[in-house]
């Protein structure tokens, strides 16, 4: 299992050459539809990805596509996008690309869509997906959602619970399991179930009853993990959730974050993990670093 650390792929800077002397992967990752749509912001992700891919040679390499305003199903021109996101995975020889569902509407718009429809409408988009990269030697993970969004507004509940991926996974496109997502669908699950967000209720148009660690039924088509703990629940009144956290310090326990990773470093297929730490300074990080070295304790230990 080889750790790897994300970089926002439009700020080099915030790369660092000593995680790949470390032995660790990285992942660029991008969050919003302007790194794509902006020319120069895009032309200049390639070059770094390529850049990092000849230079540094990373011991895995993984590329996050865009969520915010990213919906590939819809938007053609975010599509084009994509296509060119999975050339340049292949044209540099990177592990995978990480891509998610991609419909976030607002909760008033999803009291009114039929989720299995559009659940289904983007598993067949996906096996088009699949026929077009064929046989190609890097993976495409669809990653879960969490149950909400963080402040409890807009989501996409497509992806959240191991059943929602039944019949998705083809050819090289398997999952990308987020166990904060995960872990924070499970726990807010179960708050909904003891009544405690009966404010709320009308907000989860996806709920079901889950485990912590039901996700290993996935193994086998589980391509790639990411990794941390979350604080905070999202909520009408105000509340937020916080993704990022350290595994000691979310409000899952240690112990549930122990077991979580023990089952990630034994996974079936999946060779990589990235750790989504918050940062207060993502030019220098600390956080990660703790993070990098609880999870290398349990690895030893495996």
């Amino acid at each position: 299992m080889i750790l790897c650390i994300p970089f926002l792929a439009s700020d080099p800077a915030q790369f660092d050459p000593g995680w790949i002397e470390r032995g660790w992967g990285v992942e660029a990752s991008l969050f919003d539809r302007n790194d794509i749509m902006d020319a120069d912001v895009w032309d200049g992700v390639r070059g770094t990805v390529r850049r990092i891919a000849t230079d540094h040679q990373p011991s895995a390499f993984t590329f996050h596509f865009p969520v915010n305003d990213c919906d590939f199903l819809a938007d053609p021109a975010v599509e084009r996008r994509l296509v060119e996101a999975i050339d340049l995975v292949a044209d540099n020889g990177l592990d995978g690309l990480v891509l998610h569902s991609n419909r976030i509407r607002s909760v008033e718009d999803w009291q009114r869509l039929d989720i299995e429809m559009e659940r289904r409408y983007f598993i067949e988009y996906i096996h088009r997906l699949a026929d077009r990269v064929g046989d190609a030697p890097f993976w495409i993970g669809v990653e879960n959602m969490p149950i909400m969004g963080n402040d409890a507004l807009e989501l996409d509940p497509l992806l959240v619970f191991p059943q929602d991926f039944q019949d998705l996974s083809t050819g090289n496109i398997g999952i990308t399991w987020d166990f904060c997502h995960y872990s924070y669908s499970v726990y807010v699950a179960g708050l909904l179930a003891a009544g405690e967000l009966a404010a709320d209720t009308d907000c989860y148009p996806n709920v079901r009853s889950a485990d912590y660690l039901d996700f290993t039924r996935l193994a086998p088509v589980t391509v790639h993990h990411h990794f941390s703990s979350f604080q905070g629940v999202a909520t009408r009144a105000g509340g937020v959730c916080l993704e990022g956290a350290l595994p000691t310090a979310g409000l899952v326990s240690e112990a549930i974050n122990d077991e979580a990773f023990a089952v990630i470093a034994r996974s079936e297929r999946a060779r990589t993990v990235t750790l989504e730490i918050r940062e207060l300074d993502y030019h220098n990080r600390r956080a990660v670093y703790e993070a990098a070295s609880w999870c290398e304790q349990r690895l030893v230990s495996e």
